[in-house]
């Protein structure tokens, strides 16, 4: 009985980071202006041309669009950006049988059924940008067929790396 509570509660272990990391290889962060000229020159095209779709245009993609408004006071941490909208749904249905659904887990599969003005935006920050800020950090997107304790563990880039759970 114990080890079924200690399983329940635990926490993820320890987070893997590779070599070839862009913000923390081998789990060091590098400093501040290397950090910096990395943004600067490799994710700030890529996020223009990507994430200017979703914002209106490559003009509106700026730092605080994934860092938020006070991100230097923050120190640039992330996640930054608002949480995902709440999902309208009528019947939570599967909550039910869950005692441990949590708001990154409910957002995650909601997010499969957003409504449809949404659904387009979701699916293309899920197939294009997610893999594709991943793949410029060296990291792993978020894989949804896998436990959040997978992913944590290979800090996977997924939705709340940048967004902030309800």
């Amino acid at each position: 009985m114990t080890a079924v509570g200690v399983g329940l509660h635990s926490r993820p272990g320890t987070v893997t980071y590779t070599p070839d990391d862009a913000i923390r290889p081998n789990g060091v962060k590098r400093g501040r202006a290397e950090i910096a000229g990395f943004m600067e020159r490799e994710v700030m095209p890529w996020a223009r041309a990507t994430l200017g779709r979703v914002v209106g245009g490559s003009q509106h993609v700026t730092c605080q669009t994934c860092h938020g408004v006070d991100a230097e006071a923050r120190n640039w941490a992330m996640p930054a950006v608002a949480a995902l909208p709440e999902p309208v749904v009528k019947d939570r249905g599967f909550e039910v049988y869950s005692t441990r659904m949590d708001a990154q887990m409910r957002n995650a599969i909601y997010g499969y059924t957003a409504e449809s003005e949404k659904s387009a935006k979701a699916a293309y920050m899920r197939e294009i940008v997610m893999p594709g800020m991943a793949a410029l950090l060296h990291r792993p997107a978020y894989d949804f067929t896998r436990s959040y304790e997978h992913n944590r563990s290979r800090n996977a880039l997924g939705c709340y790396h940048c967004h902030r759970v309800r």
